[in-house]
């Protein structure tokens, strides 16, 4: 059976799941600073409600995108000969469904914090979920940074992607691991589910989104190998 049409298929899957994240983010942009009062968090709640649940339903069809995407993409690495063996792309494949789990958790603690009035949740309770929200986007680049580091090191070593794209995740996977880091800080550049974990680490992760999706639609040197 040919795969190309499958793995391309599994390119605009990428592509899809970074517009459900962008659409998610823009839909809650800006919130309140990580380390807001529990008053500043409920006013935000009680005036953004329809957005706030539309943005933790996006998970869902962005799970759905990035599983396809990741599957795929481990089909395509797995072709190069020998890839199969060392074990990186089903490594990637791992990293990539851990990663999917916690983007449902975000999605279940938004879901939490938006499924009653705000006024019904005791101020301590509601700053505890604001901080869970915040910590689960650091340690979503946790597993984000392994599968991003699979990709690029079994890519390079079988050559099953273009340098452009292998050097990319090399970097992206660092700006992903100093994005995590963010938990070690509540104020400053890197503060826990503050922009600069965004820009050091999510956007790095969009663009290398981005290239693979490419490598995919334009369909891998095995595109036409039979399974």
């Amino acid at each position: 059976m040919r795969i190309g049409g499958v793995q391309r298929s599994a390119g605009y899957a990428g592509i899809a799941f970074l517009i459900a994240g962008l659409l998610s983010t823009l839909l809650t942009w800006p919130p309140p600073q990580p380390a807001a009062p529990a008053a500043d968090i409920a006013a935000y709640l009680a005036t953004r409600h329809l957005p706030w649940m539309i943005s933790a339903w996006l998970a869902f069809p962005g799970v759905a995108f990035f599983l396809w995407f990741l599957v795929q993409l481990n089909v395509c690495l797995r072709l190069a000969p020998g890839a199969a063996e060392d074990g990186l792309p089903a490594y990637m494949l791992g990293a990539g469904v851990v990663a999917s789990v916690l983007i449902l958790v975000v999605a279940l603690i938004e879901t939490v914090l938006g499924s009653r009035p705000v006024g019904e949740i005791a101020p301590s309770s509601l700053a505890t979920l604001w901080d869970f929200l915040n910590g689960g986007d650091a340690v979503f680049l946790m597993p984000v940074a392994i599968m991003l580091f699979a990709a690029a090191h079994s890519a390079g070593r079988h050559a099953s992607m273009p340098i452009w794209a292998v050097l990319w995740g090399y970097l992206a996977a660092v700006g992903c691991a100093v994005g995590a880091s963010s938990i070690f800080f509540r104020v400053g550049f890197l503060e826990i589910g503050g922009l600069g974990v965004l820009l050091v680490g999510g956007v790095p992760f969009a663009i290398w989104i981005v290239m693979a999706s490419i490598v995919l639609i334009r369909g891998p040197k095995a595109t036409a190998a039979r399974v």
